[in-house]
């Protein structure tokens, strides 16, 4: 049943139009039975005259919503057989990002907390940079590295690191922009287009990467290693409105699950 199921998404719906989200089916408003209805029926929306216009497009409707149903389940299970590799994986690369930036930076020394504050230097525009800043920039960068391949051994095509994601104050939406929009902001503006966007670190998704499953972000405190490091809180206008970042990123990605904080020596944080 499940094939038969997959071969009628193919070649009745084609499967890339389907909606990516619930709710998503909203976007699609047809006034008559168009050639592209006749292509797709199951993606339009049920008409007085329809069937009368393209007969069984209501019953096509049925079966392109039970097969959606059926990858959407089984992209789940996929999913969730994977989480603990996954985040072993990610693990492994927090715990490697803070012994080798400690250990190339500090000569393996654990820095204090007064030492953590002190200021290491400027950045470009002229602003104090904290040791702990630093330390966790590095690590941060070792981390991404170490991700890389992990994932793409065991989830090929299925993740995005440091996604960017934008908010639109005219329609209250977010959307994943490319890494082309995001370098052409960062270098000719206008940087206020960036203003409130979110980056997570790691996302998981389907093949499509609007479709995200989960996302997790690297967090290194610089002194006490068993110090939780919190989701950080955002103010309460737009576009977060008072969520933190644990919050915001459900609302901008779409998650069904918070996400998940990956920290060396304490693994996954929920």
């Amino acid at each position: 049943m499940r094939l038969w199921l997959v071969v009628v998404c193919g070649v009745l719906v084609g499967c890339a139009g389907t909606p990516e989200r619930r709710g998503r089916a909203e976007g699609y408003r047809l006034d008559s039975a168009s050639a592209g209805c006749r292509q797709s029926p199951g993606l339009c929306t049920a008409a007085a005259g329809e069937e009368a216009v393209i007969p069984g497009a209501r019953a096509a409707k049925v079966v392109a919503t039970a097969a959606a149903a059926a990858v959407t389940a089984e992209v789940l299970r996929l999913f969730e057989e994977q989480r603990d590799a996954l985040e072993q994986a990610l693990t492994e690369c927090a715990d490697l990002a803070r012994s080798k930036v400690l250990l190339e930076l500090f000569s393996g020394s654990i820095p204090t907390a007064e030492q953590c504050k002190s200021e290491v230097e400027r950045d470009a525009k002229g602003r104090p940079v904290t040791l702990a800043m630093k330390l966790g920039t590095e690590m941060h960068k070792v981390a991404l590295a170490c991700a890389q391949p992990k994932l793409a051994r065991l989830r090929p095509g299925g993740f995005s690191l440091e996604p960017r994601y934008l908010y639109d104050p005219t329609t209250g939406k977010w959307s994943l922009t490319s890494r082309e929009k995001e370098k052409s902001l960062l270098t000719d503006g206008p940087l206020s287009e960036l203003k409130g966007s979110l980056k997570p670190d790691v996302v998981i998704h389907t093949d499509d990467p609007r479709r995200a499953l989960a996302a997790y972000d690297f967090k290194f405190p610089c002194a006490d290693i068993t110090n939780i490091v919190l989701w950080t809180d955002y103010p309460s206008g737009p576009p977060h409105f008072g969520r933190n970042q644990e919050a915001a990123y459900m609302k901008a990605l779409g998650l069904t699950d918070p996400p998940v904080r990956i920290q060396p020596r304490l693994g996954t944080i929920r």
